[in-house]
């Protein structure tokens, strides 16, 4: 059974607190599948290129060539996972069908966005009631640090 952690942005950017989650699946040695729409995806794809000049997140987008060595790549189309992640990252209010194929989803949401909040919150009324996921929620306290909140 998944677990479903939703993160509630507030303080970080979002690509500030993908690279960073995204960072620590590698460390833990986990692949990784971000699912947003375009054009985010182009600006996930240049995020994950150029955000932190000190290290290097080798990806790829949609049908660029290297899925198949990739330990990220990004998908515009809810379908398909062409590396076999394990985790799944959904962003821009993306869904997927098939999120109970993942061992964990993260769910990142703009919290000054009251458009991305309210689509957060159905997101979490319509998984609850899914018997094949398990839920968490994360919110931002006023440093930027990560809390579990019920």
């Amino acid at each position: 059974m998944p677990q479903v952690d939703f993160y509630h942005l507030t303080q970080s950017t979002l690509d500030d607190a993908l690279v960073m989650l995204v960072k620590k699946c590698q460390v833990a040695g986990q692949k990784v599948l971000i699912q947003c729409p375009r054009p985010a995806a182009e600006a996930v794809d240049e995020a994950l290129w150029t955000h932190d000049p000190e290290s290097w997140l080798p990806h790829g987008l949609d049908d660029a060539p290297g899925a198949d060595h990739a330990e990220i790549w990004i998908k515009s189309e809810p379908d398909g996972n062409p590396m076999s992640a394990e985790f799944l990252f959904l962003l821009h209010g993306a869904e997927r069908g098939d999120m109970a194929s993942f061992e964990r989803v993260f769910n990142m949401f703009d919290g000054r966005s009251e458009a991305q909040v309210a689509h957060a919150r159905a997101q979490w009324r319509s998984w609850q009631a899914s018997d094949d996921l398990t839920m968490r929620y994360f919110a931002q306290d006023e440093t930027g640090k990560w809390e579990q909140r019920s």
